[in-house]
């Protein structure tokens, strides 16, 4: 267990090395003060910040990606098709949709194993919704959906993903309470969005797409983005673009062209977005690889300088040495466990003061993580940096834990692997 001792920092103070095997020091992790470097031994830390000075792995990512499979088979027509990329690439050229990219890919089969690679199945305007049941498999969409992932129909695509066309035929049903009344009108219409669809779709007032015998759409409890706002469909009033959900998935219906002349790139990338239901990374996260050259830069700067950094910046991020020892403790663990997901920066209170002992020796890599663990789960029951925490040399104080774990995350980046263990040197 963790413990915290209220006395002050007077005590010995640790250099780490980490080392291949017993018998051998890893040279590119020491510098020639190594020898005698060793860690502040006051509790006044210098008020230097370390700043992360990498190329664009050590920026921070608070981009999600959507993957987008397009069906591009029988019955797709192929401007739809490419209208669909080019407003994605738009999109993202543009950050039309900040804190998401667009990844797509077109196919033209679709089968569960394809759409395992994917958030959203698009499926575009064509000739017709029937063609799509015909030659695509529903049980193969409707598993897709309600698994937890997303469906675009636009045009032929929201007939075949409707419920029901009336008078016609069955759809898939991946937007179970809508059916579509069947429109025959071809040309450039408007449509006049809801609050609702303001409000998700960012889009508001009344705009015009192009339309080439899309669905009107109705049916209770679904979601009305916009409506048509003039007869020239022969229904006006009735769902434009709609929602619906299914299963744990979300579906997005559209009878209108927003991919096509005039296009609205933004607004299909919005369509994207609440359909694939993909949550955007939290701005108060940091990525592995900014944690990790933060941890090679603070290794460094006690190197040089004998002492910890009063604050470290993580990409574009600065913490608290307490943030940052759960940073780089989660890091790790993370990196042993094949992991690559971001890291968020918690509130992390300083440690209290200690009288921490060690004696020079190895900490193998299982005890390492072990102790990581540890930090980890202190932290995330009090709130709090440990004071120090036991080892099989002793108990190791809170500012050798992050120049041990600095050390450790520096190798990596070098080697692209953990140190079989980390050497530990007294300093009195």
């Amino acid at each position: 267990m963790l413990l915290l001792l209220g006395v002050t920092l007077t005590l010995n103070i640790s250099l780490v090395a980490a080392a291949e095997s017993p018998s051998t020091t890893i040279q590119n992790l020491q510098t020639s003060q190594s020898a005698t470097t060793k860690l502040n031994n006051s509790s006044t830390l210098v008020k230097t910040t370390i700043k992360t000075t990498s190329t664009a792995s050590s920026s921070v990512s608070t981009t999600k990606n959507i993957r987008v499979l397009i069906y591009s088979g029988t019955g797709a027509a192929s401007d739809c098709v490419n209208g669909i990329k080019t407003a994605l690439t738009s999109a993202n050229n543009n950050n039309l949709v900040p804190g998401y990219r667009f990844t797509y890919a077109t196919s033209g089969t679709i089968t569960t194993s394809i759409l395992s690679n994917y958030d959203l199945l698009a499926m575009p305007g064509g000739s017709s919704g029937k063609t799509y049941i015909n030659y695509v498999s529903g049980s193969v969409i409707r598993n897709f959906v309600s698994s937890g992932h997303g469906y675009l129909g636009i045009c032929a695509g929201a007939y075949a993903g409707s419920q029901y066309v009336d008078g016609l035929y069955q759809g898939w049903g991946v937007a179970p309470d809508v059916r579509c009344k069947a429109v025959s009108y071809e040309g450039s219409l408007p449509i006049t969005f809801t609050s609702t669809g303001s409000q998700l779709l960012g889009s508001s007032g009344t705009i015009t797409l192009h339309h080439y015998n899309g669905a009107a759409m109705y049916g209770n409890g679904i979601t009305y983005f916009a409506c048509y706002a003039d007869s020239s469909t022969g229904y006006y009033g009735y769902g434009a673009m709609v929602g619906d959900t299914y299963g744990s998935g979300r579906s997005v219906l559209s009878g209108p062209h927003p991919e096509l002349t005039p296009q609205n790139p933004k607004l299909l990338a919005k369509m994207i977005v609440w359909a694939a239901n993909v949550k955007a990374i939290s701005t108060n996260a940091v990525t592995l690889s900014q944690i990790n050259i933060a941890a090679k830069n603070v290794k460094s700067y006690v190197d040089a300088y004998h002492k910890l950094p009063a604050s470290v910046t993580v990409g574009s991020k600065v913490v608290t040495t307490s943030q940052y020892l759960n940073l780089i403790t989660s890091s790790l663990l993370k990196i042993n466990s094949g992991i690559t997901t971001p890291v968020t920066i918690k509130t992390v209170s300083i440690p209290g003061t200690n009288t921490a002992t060690i004696k020079s020796g190895n900490i193998t890599k299982t005890e390492y993580i072990t102790i990581a663990n540890r930090i980890n789960t202190y932290i995330n029951t009090y709130g709090k940096a440990p004071a120090y925490s036991m080892s099989s040399l002793g108990n190791i104080r809170f500012e050798s834990m992050i120049y041990m774990y600095s050390k450790i995350l520096a190798f990596y980046v070098v080697n692209n692997r953990l140190p079989n263990y980390v050497s530990m040197t007294t300093w009195t």
